[in-house]
């Protein structure tokens, strides 16, 4: 009984740590909140304020994603109107890793 009690206590204390997003992930959400959610929508099941941006969490955004180096390029050249941005390599695979998720 003292065995299941002590289980019970440190899985409730780690469970809050396992329910956190990793770094990166949390991190690319907030980089997409400042730099794309003037066009994309961030958030899942959201609608993008410019109907010609793809919702970063579409089929199309993590297609883009997928691809090595596309999204880099994609963001900082700019496409389709989508102004150029100056993302870091660690930015650009924090983004990355949101997409993704």
């Amino acid at each position: 009984m003292r065995r299941a009690i002590a289980l019970v206590a440190a899985l409730s204390l780690a469970a809050p740590a396992l329910a956190k997003p990793p770094a990166p992930v949390k991190r690319g959400h907030e980089l997409a909140r400042r730099a794309c959610a003037s066009c994309h929508a961030v958030e899942p099941g959201g609608t993008s304020p410019n109907p010609k941006a793809a919702p970063l969490a579409s089929r199309d955004m993590r297609h883009v994603a997928g691809i090595e180096g596309r999204l880099a390029r994609l963001t900082r050249e700019g496409h389709y109107g989508m102004p150029p941005q100056a993302l870091t390599d660690e930015q650009v695979r924090d983004l990355l890793a949101y997409i993704e998720s």
